[in-house]
């Protein structure tokens, strides 16, 4: 043979095999084996950072739940609402009441990532609600969970999408929804083989009820049926549901920092200290178990500290109130003065600035609020929030607002008419979820 004829049978073998191996990786089982092998070579790791965080938080129950077992008390057929964390949990609330009032007889279970949203839904002490740790997505340990409680449908708020837990739900016919659905731009720009993944996930869903018209066309552009998405609108913007919890007693009126991080705490205190005002500064940190170093910090500035954890009274000499506690923020703000949003004055994405606008509080809210864009700029557009650049110009506005009662009364004003047209958005989200509950009902009456 010719140099010519085994450069082109050369040329050939290397063009089926390309071929070959373009349509493997685009098999969606191939796919679907890359992430279980990942998911297998990261097991060690996996396994030692949960067990790591149930000695951490000394929960066995953490470490059980996450492996699929440890359910005892659950009863099965519940309708199964998984939430990643505190935020969700707050966001599913005022749905999950609505669903109790229009099915009193239905059970429900409410799955976190978290100790931290899990100590909100057991605040609530309902006889009718149940909380469980999401199991970590290994199909055994997915598959245990499921088979042991046999849900009656999955509602996942936002954007959690396991590809075991869709699949097994999927294959143990597991209705599988998405609710407020929204999709980061992180996720939409990561690696085609994981879009292709999370696109085949959503092939899987009953129903993806997405709450912007943005997260909307994300979810069909990444792969969901364009018949099976729907948007309704975002649950954020509807009134939080109240913690069951006593607030203490105060007598002053105060200044909510809500829900702040690492580096914000100082700072602001530095900032309300020289503004020298009589009102407390109440203090709320997203992450409560930072309290030691929290205080550490704090009490370089004043010594006049009170801790929630601790019981502490709150006397005309107290500066500051450090609320340390989970699932008692909601309750603190009726009667505040004025809201400073944390996390939007470090590069970490905000936090939803819309539960204090439901109890008409002006919000001051720093320049990262990536992570709630929409509802930052619905604020803004509307006159009913402030955003600043820095904490020398909250500084300013603080002391703006709180020297004059007629523009933090004009701000407040223009909150009540911001989100007035919201209050639906709970009822339209439990005409689509009740049906699921219904669904199952007639089917055991068939049978």
């Amino acid at each position: 043979m010719s140099g010519f004829g085994r450069k082109k049978d050369c040329r050939q073998n290397y063009s089926r095999l390309k071929s070959l191996l373009r349509v493997t990786i685009l098999d969606p089982s191939f796919r679907m084996f890359l992430y279980r092998l990942l998911n297998l070579l990261l097991l060690p790791l996996t396994f030692s950072y949960i067990c790591l965080k149930a000695v951490r938080h000394n929960q066995l129950r953490y470490l059980k739940q996450r492996l699929g077992i440890g359910l005892g008390g659950i009863p099965k057929n519940c309708l199964w609402l998984h939430c990643a964390s505190v935020g969700e949990v707050n966001t599913a609330l005022p749905l999950l009441n609505e669903l109790h009032r229009r099915n009193p007889q239905q059970n429900f279970v409410i799955t976190t990532n978290t100790p931290t949203g899990a100590e909100i839904v057991i605040r609530q002490q309902q006889p009718y609600l149940f909380h469980a740790y999401l199991p970590f997505d290994w199909m055994l340990s997915v598959t245990l969970f499921v088979s042991t409680l046999k849900p009656v449908a999955l509602c996942v708020l936002e954007t959690e999408l396991w590809p075991n837990l869709f699949s097994v739900c999927h294959s143990r016919k597991v209705p599988v929804v998405i609710i407020n659905g929204r999709l980061s731009p992180k996720t939409t720009s990561t690696y085609k083989w994981v879009r292709r993944v999370l696109g085949q996930l959503l092939q899987l869903t009953e129903h993806v009820y997405a709450r912007s018209e943005a997260d909307h066309d994300a979810f069909i552009k990444l792969g969901a049926n364009k018949s099976k998405v729907s948007l309704i609108g975002n649950m954020k913007y509807s009134p939080p549901a109240l913690q069951k919890t006593e607030v203490p007693r105060v007598n002053r009126a105060y200044v909510v920092v809500a829900s702040s991080h690492f580096d914000e705490e100082i700072h602001i205190l530095r900032c309300w200290m020289q503004l020298e005002r009589d009102e407390l500064l109440v203090i709320a940190p997203r992450h409560p178990e930072r309290r030691e170093e929290i205080l550490k910090q704090l009490t370089s500035v004043t010594e006049a500290i009170a801790l929630r954890s601790r019981n502490d009274a709150i006397t005309r000499n107290t500066r500051v109130f450090l609320l340390d506690t989970v699932g008692e923020l909601n309750n603190w703000f009726s009667a505040a003065k004025l809201v400073i949003m944390g996390g939007s004055f470090i590069p970490h994405g905000g936090h939803n600035l819309l539960e204090p606008a439901h109890f008409g509080k002006a919000v001051i809210f720093g320049p990262s609020m990536e992570n709630f864009r929409d509802e930052a700029q619905l604020m803004l557009n509307k006159h009913a929030a402030v955003q600043v650049a820095s904490f020398e110009k909250l500084c300013e506005q603080l002391q703006h607002f709180l020297t004059n009662p007629q523009a933090l009364q004009s701000l407040e004003n223009n909150v009540h008419e911001a989100i007035s047209g919201f209050r639906h958005i709970v009822e339209d989200y439990a005409d689509v979820v009740s049906p699921l509950i219904n669904s199952k009902s007639d089917d055991e009456v068939r049978k």
